[in-house]
């Protein structure tokens, strides 16, 4: 039994290092498998924007050149930049000498902020600039010469219709994308869309896990054509995953357990029974060659005591009677226990008792015990009568012994079960031995200890089963299947 309990821990023990082994190698390929895609989802949105920033800064350079161009072969007299204005594009031209602004446009009310807008970054440079009116994205182009500048807006509408910043914004909200920043030689950013304000740690090329109070942050940095290339993807989706797997091995491995437990738990139970098994049967086999030896020798001495009960007075003789009759059918009990099967016959119930009863005539009379029944008219059973008598007037005799000076038997039908109840108020039955009163050689008042062992062999002879309880009062339940 050792070696088998032993072993379930083992394969207890195992299976608990599997799940854990099983969770580790879960955890470790979701987040091998997130990093990938990641990795990929990277790779093509780098690809992505470098191509369309590229195709914006030559597509931008052209148009800007083109202007340049066009002003290169254009007076800077008012007369001569009129015909600019047939070109829908350009929405506003300004001539600027010695600080005096002239010119016009169809943002009148945005004109001061341009000029001041020139006058800090423009003035006096052949230089350009990207700004926007209204949600529309405009260059604003300087040109000078001969001490004169020539400041031109132009609609770059064409080239931003959809702006590279507005996808990326439009990702970041709807994915797990949450900065992505392009970086020139200098490290100043070019391009810069991010859901966390000013938020762009640099760690250096490769992977990075990033911890952060929104949660973690799995970091790609790589260089792509001249650029350096930032983008953090949110870990949050990872981890419910990993979570929601957790749970679900977790719930699986506790199953596991309480089930391995049950049977665990039922092979103890199991062992447990077939060792009092095999301990009964120890002690059967012992009772049966007790049984064998004493009925022998009490057969002798019974055979002796007859002859001398014919030399004695009636009373006397009565009582030896009586007793050696008693004896002999103890005799004939411990005979029938060693079969396996026993006759049966049909047996009135309050008979039955009346005559365990009678067995015990000098007894109850010697400690003033009161006996009273209650039987249900015309209650029969199916049974060995010898047998039944001896088991019912061992309960009765146990009473006696414990003290009782009121018996009470009851017995009655209750679908096909036959109840005998033996009830009294003798001294009880202590919680200590309650589970070993029926135990063979077991007595707590220097008897035998085989009386009651007895009654529980019959009853399961016959197919039943006897309970004990105490609580106040002792009580003794037969229970026959008839």
């Amino acid at each position: 039994m050792k070696v088998r309990s032993l072993s379930l821990i083992f394969i207890f023990a195992c299976a608990l290092l599997f799940a854990f082994l099983t969770v580790r190698f879960t955890n470790h390929n979701l987040e091998r498998t997130f990093q990938e895609s990641s990795r990929s989802s990277f790779y093509l949105l780098s690809f992505i924007v470098d191509h369309l920033f590229q195709h914006e800064k030559i597509v931008e350079t052209n148009v800007i050149q083109n202007l340049r161009n066009r002003l290169a072969n254009t007076s800077f007299e008012p007369a001569q930049l009129l015909y600019l204005q047939n070109d829908r594009d350009i929405q506003g031209i300004w001539i600027i000498e010695r600080n005096r602004v002239t010119g016009a446009t169809e943002y009148a009310n945005e004109e001061y902020d341009i000029v001041k807008f020139y006058n800090n970054n423009l003035k006096g440079k052949n230089a350009n600039t990207l700004i926007f009116l209204h949600d529309k994205p405009f260059f604003l182009v300087n040109t000078n010469r001969d001490k004169k500048d020539v400041l031109l807006l132009y609609d770059a509408s064409a080239i931003y219709e959809v702006t590279i910043e507005r996808i990326l914004d439009s990702l970041i909200t709807s994915s797990n994308l949450r900065y992505f920043a392009i970086l020139d030689k200098e490290n100043t950013p070019v391009l810069f869309s991010t859901l966390y304000e000013n938020f762009l740690p640099l760690k250096g090329r490769g992977y990075h896990k990033i911890e952060t109070p929104e949660g973690s942050i799995f970091q790609i940095e790589e260089f792509v054509t001249d650029n350096r290339i930032v983008a953090g993807f949110d870990m949050q989706s990872l981890s419910r995953i990993k979570r929601t797997n957790n749970i679900f091995l977790l719930v699986t491995v506790l199953i596991f357990i309480v089930l391995e437990g049950v049977l665990l738990i039922r092979y103890v139970k199991a062992e447990r029974f077939k060792l009092v098994k095999e301990r009964e049967i120890s002690r059967l086999k012992e009772v049966g060659a007790l049984s064998t030896g004493f009925a022998h020798e009490f057969r002798n001495s019974l055979h002796t005591l007859s002859l001398l009960a014919d030399e004695m007075e009636k009373e006397n003789k009565t009582i030896l009677l009586d007793e050696t009759t008693r004896m002999r059918s103890i005799m004939d009990s411990l005979r029938l226990l060693g079969t396996r099967e026993i006759k049966k016959e049909e047996i009135e119930v309050s008979e039955l008792i009346k005559e365990s009863i009678a067995l015990l005539n000098h007894a109850i009379k010697t400690n003033d015990v009161t006996i009273r029944t209650d039987v249900e008219p015309k209650l029969v059973g199916h049974g060995n009568r010898s047998l039944l008598v001896t088991a019912v007037s061992n309960i009765i005799k146990n009473s006696i012994e414990a003290g009782a000076k009121n018996i009470g038997i009851t017995a009655g039908r209750k679908g096909r079960e036959l109840h005998i109840v033996c009830k009294d108020d003798g001294k009880g039955i202590e919680s200590s031995i309650s589970n070993d009163i029926f135990t063979p050689f077991f007595s707590k008042k220097g008897q035998s200890g085989i009386g009651l062992y007895l009654t529980k062999r019959i009853i399961e002879l016959h197919g039943g089963k006897i309970t004990a309880q105490s609580n106040g009062y002792t009580l003794f339940k037969i229970v026959l299947v008839t």
